[in-house]
C-alpha cells in the first residue's frame, strides 16, 4: 500500500515540477499537485511552492499509515505553456479515472522530455523582435537590419552554454553585445536606421514579462512568498538587461570617440 501512496506523490510532484519550470503560478500548480495527491483518498494532502521549491506531503489520521513527504528544487525556468497545458490535462484525466497512476507517470515523462527545437526558438525570436520593430514604428530598413539583432540575441544562448552563465550574466552580456553591434551596423551602413528600436525590439524576447504577470497573480491570490520572489526575479533580469545595454552604449561611444 505504502507503494501506491509513493507512487501517487512522485507522479503529483513530477507534475508539480514540470509546471514550476513552464513558469506557472503558484496556486495552479498547487491547485494539481493537490488534486492529484486527492486520488489517494488520504484525508491530508499539502502543497507548498514557490519558484525554487517544491514541498509535498501525504499522510491520513490513520495512525498505522506513514506520512510521505517529498521535496524538489527547481532551477530551471522557461516559458513552456504548452507543457502546463498537457500536464493539465493528464491531471484531469487521472483525477476522472480515464487512466491510471501509471499511464500518468509515463505520459508526464514524454511531456518532460518534450521541448521547442532550438531551431523553432530561433526562428521566434528572430520573428519576435521584427513584430516589435514594426509594432514601435520602425521603418523597413530598420525592419530588414533587426533580422540581425535578432539572431544575436538568439545566439547569445551560445555563450550562456560555452561559459555556463547565470541569468544575470547572461542578460548583461546579451545585451551588450547587441547594443554595441547594433550601433555599429547603425553607422556603417549608409542608410536611415533607428537603431534604438532595433535595441528596444531585441530586448523584449528576453524581458520577463511571464514572470511579472504571474508574481502579481500569486499576490492577489495570497501566495506573498511566492509573488514577491518572481517579482523580484523578474526586477533582476530587467537590471540586467537594462546594465547590459548601458555597457554597450558606452563601449561604441568610447570605440567612435577613439576612432574620430
Amino acid at each position: 500500500m505504502r507503494k501506491k501512496y509513493k507512487k501517487i506523490v512522485e507522479v503529483a510532484t513530477t507534475a508539480g515540477r514540470i509546471m514550476l519550470e513552464s513558469h506557472a503560478e503558484s496556486y495552479r500548480v498547487e491547485d494539481t499537485v493537490r488534486r492529484i495527491l486527492q486520488t489517494s483518498g488520504l484525508s491530508n494532502t499539502e502543497v507548498i511552492t514557490n519558484t525554487t521549491g517544491l514541498y509535498v506531503t501525504l499522510d491520513d489520521s490513520d495512525p498505522e499509515i506513514e506520512g510521505i513527504t517529498l521535496v524538489r528544487r527547481i532551477t530551471d525556468r522557461s516559458n513552456q505553456l504548452n507543457k502546463i497545458y498537457r500536464v493539465n490535462n493528464i491531471s484531469r484525466q487521472l483525477t476522472s479515472g480515464q487512466i491510471t497512476i501509471d499511464e500518468a507517470a509515463e505520459q508526464l515523462d514524454v511531456v518532460d522530455d518534450s521541448d521547442y527545437t532550438v531551431f523553432s526558438k530561433d526562428i521566434a525570436t528572430v520573428i519576435l523582435v521584427i513584430a516589435f520593430v514594426v509594432l514601435l514604428g520602425g521603418s523597413f530598413w530598420d525592419s530588414v537590419f533587426s533580422i540581425f539583432a535578432g539572431l544575436l540575441v538568439a545566439y547569445s544562448r551560445i555563450l550562456k552554454d560555452l561559459f555556463q552563465l547565470n541569468g544575470f550574466i547572461y542578460g548583461v552580456a546579451s545585451t551588450l553585445v547587441t547594443a554595441f553591434l547594433t550601433n555599429v551596423i547603425a553607422a556603417v551602413v549608409p542608410l536611415d536606421i533607428s537603431s534604438d528600436v532595433i535595441i528596444i525590439a531585441g530586448l523584449m524576447p528576453l524581458y520577463p514579462g511571464t514572470a511579472v504577470t504571474n508574481g502579481l497573480r500569486d499576490m492577489l491570490k495570497g501566495d506573498y512568498i511566492s509573488g514577491v520572489a518572481r517579482v523580484a526575479d523578474a526586477i533582476v533580469i530587467a537590471l540586467s538587461l537594462a546594465i547590459g545595454v548601458a555597457i554597450g552604449l558606452y563601449f561604441y561611444g568610447e570605440v567612435t570617440s577613439w576612432l574620430v
